[in-house]
């Protein structure tokens, strides 16, 4: 069964989650969120509801282990781990076969994309927020078992292995991002080392931005665990981090006198380094190592952001152009970064 607005209550009827007589006494809302995967929330008047994913391949078969797969498993995991119930969805079903996943749809929620510039300044509140809940569910995820997972270095950490040709998967704007931090040696130097000493102790969730992270009140639960493996915990500060980095560089007029856009932009960035700075603190509140390292860490996931970015162009522009050098400086120069952007003495 291929999921769809039409046929997602019935799976849910069929799979003993939804019953029949609900389906006729209240109205219930059906929306797609198809990205990636297949996506579908299913709500009642009151909010609460489920959230349905399905793999959606790219082209021919299903994978055996598709991302959704991969997805279920881990959180049958952390739903077992005490502790993790407020910070983690709940795992309501999983069909191995159509490889479909039910988790609690989160309401009252907000995605922290949507609350973490109040009235275009970052809300430190909820900085602090993202920080303490992020570390304390890295915390209980050093209690599960993961040894069975691969341990993957991030993919734009090995850039090494991506060529700088265009094609069906890499545009003419990839393609070109490619071939430029190739050709800056600093910029490989810098990845190949934090490729050497990538860490394989713990779980990790891989994919953490704003868009992830869901505020209920004092809360936040994190979502979308299809990229989790083990790895490096600071990768997943260093994804709030580049939230913050792309927002302020995208609320930037770079098309205007380059002077004054520069000091507006400096400006503008104070209110921004004071989330990062707030963020850092709350995630580990006792000066520990690992600052230098975020920061480097941070230029790799801007790269990331940018290749994204760039997936239907054909040339980088110049805000594309700015991140690029952005990523640069935080990849080659992390020390000088933690210091002004984290307030490490």
């Amino acid at each position: 069964m291929i999921l769809t607005r039409h046929n997602t209550a019935i799976f849910l009827v069929n799979n003993g989650l939804l019953d029949t007589r609900s389906l006729m006494e209240q109205p219930i809302a059906i929306r797609s969120h198809s990205q990636r995967n297949r996506g579908f929330s299913v709500t009642w008047p009151s909010g609460q509801g489920y959230y349905v994913k399905q793999h959606q391949p790219d082209a021919g078969p299903w994978e055996k282990r598709s991302s959704v797969a991969h997805e279920a498993e881990v959180l049958q995991r952390l739903n077992e781990q005490p502790g993790l119930h407020d910070c983690v969805p709940t795992l309501r079903f999983y069909d191995v076969h159509r490889q479909a996943l039910v988790v609690d749809w989160l309401t009252p929620a907000h995605g922290a994309h949507e609350v973490a510039i109040n009235n275009g300044v970052p809300d430190l509140q909820v900085a602090n927020q993202l920080g303490q809940t992020l570390a304390r569910l890295h915390q209980g995820l050093t209690d599960i078992a993961c040894d069975d997972l691969p341990g993957n270095v991030p993919w734009v950490i090995r850039l090494d292995r991506l060529y700088p040709l265009a094609g069906e998967d890499q545009s003419w704007g990839q393609a070109r991002l490619v071939a430029l931090v190739q050709s800056r040696q600093e910029c490989m130097a810098a990845l190949d080392a934090l490729a050497l000493t990538w860490p394989r102790s713990q779980l990790i969730h891989g994919d953490m931005k704003w868009q992830n992270c869901l505020l209920q009140g004092e809360y936040c639960v994190f979502i979308d665990w299809e990229m989790a493996d083990r790895g490096d915990p600071l990768w997943d500060l260093a994804g709030l981090c580049q939230s913050w980095l792309k927002n302020w560089m995208d609320r930037q007029p770079w098309m205007a006198d380059g002077d004054d856009a520069v000091a507006q932009a400096a400006e503008d960035f104070g209110p921004y380094q004071r989330a990062l700075a707030q963020v850092w603190r709350s995630y580990q509140p006792v000066p520990a190592p690992g600052a230098e390292r975020l920061m480097a860490l941070c230029g790799a996931r801007l790269l990331q952001t940018l290749y994204e970015d760039l997936v239907d162009e054909t040339e980088l522009s110049a805000t594309h152009t700015l991140l690029l050098q952005l990523a640069r400086n935080l990849l080659v120069a992390p020390q000088l970064a933690a210091q002004q952007w984290l307030e490490v003495v």
